[in-house]
């Protein structure tokens, strides 16, 4: 079976809406962050609905560690953001769709 990581248009062919209902660490190299931002990705370039089961961060008491430069980005970490980034993963979701809370 091959792996991949991007979701194409025949993946989600015939459904009607995305759920993503993964709880995240809130580290930038845990790469359910990445998932998402694909998912996302899929889910605008299908006009399908993408809804984002929100759940607290349990380190979202502190933000830590440097901002990635986004010349390093890979699937490991796509966004410029610190190791320890401090917000839940539908705060997340909004940074990635540009919108302000």
């Amino acid at each position: 079976m091959e792996k991949k990581r991007k979701i194409s248009n025949e993946d989600i062919e015939g459904i009607d809406v995305i759920v993503f209902d993964i709880q995240d660490v809130g580290v930038r190299f845990y790469t359910y962050l990445s998932t998402l931002h694909y998912a996302m990705e899929a889910s605008s370039r299908t006009n399908k609905k993408i809804i984002i089961l929100d759940r607290p961060n349990p380190n979202s008491f502190y933000i830590d560690g440097p901002v990635l430069e986004i010349e390093n980005s890979s699937f490991i970490g796509l966004h410029p953001v610190p190791i320890v980034y401090g917000m839940t993963i539908g705060e997340y979701g909004k940074m990635i769709n540009g919108k302000d809370g």
